[in-house]
């Protein structure tokens, strides 16, 4: 079994990976937007669900199985039947995603109108061979997680993202300058994504060579299983995840399909309604991106709430799951104060280059921002029940949650009056139910003790603070500068005196910044600016 220290060794490379991956997105999808439109970006997003369908056949719940059979294997000192895994499950993960790499290639065009958008058939070709990268990864991503070598897969995800970003925003601006249609341009920038997955494979092949080249001497016991046993312990590893993530992809690409022929339903066309859909997606890119704080907790607290519960320290288990709950609602409900306030000055700094679009981003913005709380809150409970070994809860909420947003969604987009502004409110319906299934099996597990309604309090004063100040500053701002200096000036006005009640008023303390990346030297800052108590020597 690894030791603590590796785990939160690994647990931190990793962080550190994903919240470069998570700059480097942002970098690419909100210059994409200002480039491509809401018509580009409707057709990115729709042919994005089906290689996402496409992605979840391929890997759901296989790097899981791998890592989990690998580590079975190291940790009882057989690295050569860690290495009959990996080599085996390679081959099998090769075999499947060029399986499915051919079907969604030649299939492009009945998939396209599935989902009610035509237009996306050539971006679904594009994305095609992408599957049968990212199924090849598995088996590389697998055998360094099941070892806590978190390095080449935290190596490859930055070079993913990275070529991802630059091959998918020079196409769609070339593409763009050369006036073709949206179709093609956003086609284009989905190439980024192929060629990312590609370059993913290729570097963690390279460091797989190099790292055998050296350890081969070192390797201790005997190649053990045959492919066949391998082959049926892998499969029933990952079925139980696997059926879940694959529901709840079906679920999304449904809700993708329903939103679209309920616009066509009320009297738009397929350009109209994908153009709406384009606006609902870039106002879900602008709401994503302060939760990608909760993702990095996530990714934090798994690996110590799955220790402690291991070790039976059920007062830790329920005081971390505690901080991160409080975290993650200070997360959600300052986030959701942010929107409510600030949504037009937020639009206006990113998507400055698509002013018809902003009339629409806007509103759909302030809609979505109650479900920033709920949101985070569901992100979080879904890790600590996983840490705990209630593995079926969360999928089955998120199933739950799904098919009521599918039915919201139904009604709610092809009535007249509400049309694409009725996607928020199924979304809202759908992670309210998602986070209360969540609480009642936390509440109902002897091995967790959270009280729910003293963490929900004290984020409240320092949100509202936010979202007065910002509105405020921002209407002051405007008798003097402009609508994008304004902007700038409300929300650094607004998210600096979030940041100072929110130390004011003990939302945040020194426990609760340990548990984050870097959380010792964010502690030290804040005890030399007086944020935090300084620490006592014992």
């Amino acid at each position: 079994m690894a030791k603590k220290g590796d785990i939160v060794k690994g647990t931190l490379i990793l962080v550190t990976g994903n919240i470069i991956v998570k700059i480097i997105g942002a970098l690419f999808k909100l210059p994409l937007a200002n480039i491509v439109g809401a018509d580009g970006m409707g057709l990115y997003n729709a042919a994005f669900i089906v290689y996402d369908i496409f992605l979840v056949l391929a890997t759901a719940g296989f790097p899981l199985a791998v890592s989990k059979l690998v580590a079975s294997s190291t940790a009882k000192g057989n690295d050569r039947e860690a290495l009959r895994v990996f080599s085996v499950t390679r081959v099998c993960f090769f075999v499947i995603g060029l399986t499915l790499a051919i079907i969604m290639f030649c299939g492009a065009r009945v998939f396209s109108v599935l989902i009610g958008n035509t237009r996306t058939c050539y971006s679904i070709m594009v994305l095609a061979p992408a599957v049968l990268f990212v199924a090849l990864m598995s088996s590389y991503r697998g055998y360094y997680q099941g070892t806590n070598d978190m390095v080449p897969t935290t190596v490859s995800q930055i070079i993913e993202a990275v070529c991802r970003l630059v091959v998918g925003l020079t196409l769609a601006v070339i593409l763009t300058m050369m006036h073709f249609d949206a179709e093609i341009v956003a086609a284009g920038s989905l190439a980024g994504i192929t060629v990312g997955e590609f370059s993913s494979t290729f570097s963690l092949a390279m460091l797989h060579k190099h790292k055998m080249k050296k350890r081969k001497k070192t390797l201790r016991g005997h190649g053990g299983m045959n492919a066949q046993h391998i082959i049926r312990r892998l499969f029933s590893v990952s079925a139980p995840i696997g059926i879940g993530i694959i529901i709840i992809s079906v679920i999304n690409m449904l809700d993708n399909a329903v939103i679209m022929r309920r616009l066509q339903y009320i009297g738009f066309s397929e350009y109209q309604a994908n153009v709406l859909y384009g606006t609902y997606n870039m106002a879900f890119t602008v709401f994503s991106l302060p939760i990608t704080v909760v993702s990095a907790l996530q990714t934090s607290v798994f690996p110590i709430l799955s220790y402690a519960y291991v070790e039976n320290n059920n007062a830790y288990v329920s005081r971390i799951s505690q901080a991160s709950m409080r975290i993650a609602l200070t997360v959600g409900i300052g986030s959701a104060a942010l929107f409510l306030a600030l949504s037009a000055p937020i639009v206006n700094i990113i998507y400055f280059k698509q002013p018809s679009a902003m009339t629409v981003v806007i509103p759909l913005l302030t809609l979505l921002a109650p479900s920033a709380i709920v949101f985070t809150l569901t992100m979080i409970t879904s890790t600590i029940l996983l840490s705990v070994d209630c593995l079926a809860t969360p999928t089955c909420s998120m199933i739950v949650g799904g098919i009521v947003c599918l039915v919201c969604n139904w009604f709610l987009v092809g009535c007249k009056t509400l049309g694409i502004y009725g996607a928020p409110i199924g979304l809202l319906a759908c992670y309210t139910v998602n986070a209360l299934l969540n609480i009642r099996k936390i509440k109902r597990n002897d091995k967790i003790s959270v009280s729910f309604g003293r963490i929900a309090v004290k984020p409240i004063l320092p949100s509202v603070m936010l979202g007065a100040s910002g509105f405020v500053a921002y209407g002051i701002a405007l008798h003097f500068c402009g609508k994008i200096t304004a902007s700038f000036i409300s929300l650094i006005v607004g998210i600096l005196i979030f940041i100072v009640t929110l130390f004011l008023n003990d939302c945040v303390t020194r426990s609760d910044l340990l548990m984050l990346p870097g959380g010792k030297k964010l502690a030290r800052i804040c005890s030399v600016l007086r944020l935090i108590p300084r620490e006592v020597p014992v």
